[in-house]
């Protein structure tokens, strides 16, 4: 596709998520209904050693296949994966690392099969799914690490009470009853006075799940002169059970997680640009922040101030006239939304910088305009802004869009000017909501002209329906 016309499709519409720079990556992975599998090839429960030792295996092949892989945790169907801080696995580009790292597992998982269970065939193909997670120090990672043995602690223990129960004649939902409730020590005396059995003499491997990493090992290397063996100090991946959740493991081997070296250039690698897609329709939509307070504290009328609403329209004028790619803006109340055309490449699209200068040339003319239409009141609190970036493949959706916003717009007028009409009239806010709870559209109407003899539709149609802001064809 290189070099030819259609190579756009890439360019433009191709894009990597890049994972945050000096962070800790987690892959974890996790079997898919992996209940059904376990049913129909037969697992024991609560555990299968032979599982279990599979996925270890598992896991073990990862860490050969990619150096990156520091450390590995996994219980039951699932496995953890903690790449070393300033890796550049592909990138880090996130998607490229979350499916390599999973159909990887899942090839080996289907190849070592035999090896774990030469008599049982592979009835149905196993697949996992899993995410990426990104922790920013070593306190983060360890406690990420703990929870996951805490976690496997707590299934366990459980599991193991619920299949003694099972085992020993109790239907599922008499042994989940039997359970309901019960804490540690409970489980514990359940199973030493029902079934003696010390939970803490079950193999640590159940208890503890399993811990992969390399380890510091004396390995022979040669032999000198005189026959005698000449050994070195080498890393072997090792599978253990022992507990992560204390610092004796980690006080052991601190140099499984150390903290990567960097020169000062590589805090640019956070600068990660999000480009929004080409041929899309973007719309920024910008809503003023607590605007309830801000209008009390300048004595807006209720339940619309006109010359509010004036200002807002006066404003987005001014952003028409700033952005020239703007079509179409909409606004009622407290917030605008403006419609560039479909193919702007108003700062080369990139999503930070138009959400950033959107918002601050609106305030800035809404801050310049105050005067013009409040010349008696001075401005008390400086008003602000929020705004969001959304893009829209088809004209259609944007006119779908912009409908949603004008229906919007109808809804909560027609309920403030209800809610302001009964307050003016007497009642408080909290009854003014009890009355208006639940009406619909019609209901509204006819509150309005039985006790207000007002016709709805007979209110500005500004308040009714939004402003629209356009380049409209003059003849010169």
């Amino acid at each position: 596709m290189a070099n030819s016309e259609y190579e756009y499709v890439k360019r433009e519409f191709e894009f990597d998520r890049r994972l945050p720079a000096s962070n800790w990556i987690v892959v974890r992975i996790d079997g898919c209904h992996f209940h059904r599998f376990s049913k129909i090839h037969a697992f024991e429960k609560p555990n299968d050693e032979n599982a279990l030792r599979l996925m270890n295996a598992c896991a073990t092949s990862m860490l050969e296949k990619f150096p990156d892989i520091v450390f590995a945790y996994g219980v039951s169907d699932e496995y953890s994966f903690v790449f070393r801080e300033e890796t550049e696995f592909y990138q880090r580009r996130e998607s490229k690392i979350l499916s390599i790292c999973v159909s990887y597992f899942t090839s080996v998982y289907g190849m070592k099969w035999k090896d774990f269970f030469p008599n049982k065939d592979l009835r149905e193909p196993p697949y996992f799914d899993g995410r990426v997670v990104c922790y920013p120090n070593m306190k983060t990672i360890h406690d990420y690490l703990a929870w996951r043995q805490v976690d496997c602690h707590i299934n366990n223990h459980y599991n193991t009470c619920f299949w003694m129960l099972v085992k020993s004649g109790k239907t599922e939902k008499e042994a989940q009853q039997t359970l309901k409730g019960t804490f540690s020590e409970d489980k514990n005396e359940l199973l030493s006075q029902q079934f003696q059995v010390n939970y803490e003499d079950e193999p640590a491997m159940f208890r503890k799940g399993s811990s992969v990493y390399r380890d510091k090992v004396e390995t022979k290397v040669k032999t000198d002169d005189y026959g005698n063996p000449i050994k070195r100090i080498r890393l072997a991946i090792t599978v253990s059970n022992l507990d992560i959740i204390g610092p004796e493991f980690w006080g052991k081997h601190q140099y499984i997680l150390q903290e990567g070296k960097y020169r000062y250039e590589y805090v640019k690698k956070f600068d990660d640009i999000r480009r929004l897609p080409c041929c899309n329709w973007i719309v920024v939509r910008i809503s003023a922040c607590q605007f309830d307070k801000f209008s009390l504290i300048h004595s807006f009328d209720k339940p619309n101030d006109e010359t509010a609403l004036s200002l807002m329209n006066a404003s987005a004028s001014l952003m028409m006239e700033q952005f020239p790619d703007i079509i179409f803006g909409y606004g009622f109340s407290n917030e605008y939304s403006f419609v560039f055309q479909e193919n702007t490449e108003l700062y080369q699209r990139n999503e930070r910088l138009i959400l950033s200068s959107c918002s601050s040339w609106f305030t800035s003319f809404y801050m310049m305009k105050w005067k013009e239409y409040f010349p008696s009141k001075e401005l008390v609190q400086p008003p602000k802004f929020e705004a969001e970036v959304l893009c829209y493949p088809k004209p259609k959706i944007v006119c779908d869009y912009l409908s949603w916003r004008q229906a919007e717009c109808h809804n909560r007028n027609q309920y403030n000017t209800c809610f302001w009409m009964l307050v003016k009239s007497g009642e408080d806010e909290n009854k003014a909501n009890e009355i208006l709870k639940g009406t619909l559209s019609k209901d509204k109407n006819e509150l309005l002209f039985q006790r207000f003899q007002m016709n709805y539709n007979n209110e500005p149609a500004m308040f009714r329906k939004g402003s629209c802001t356009y380049r409209q064809k003059k003849q010169d």
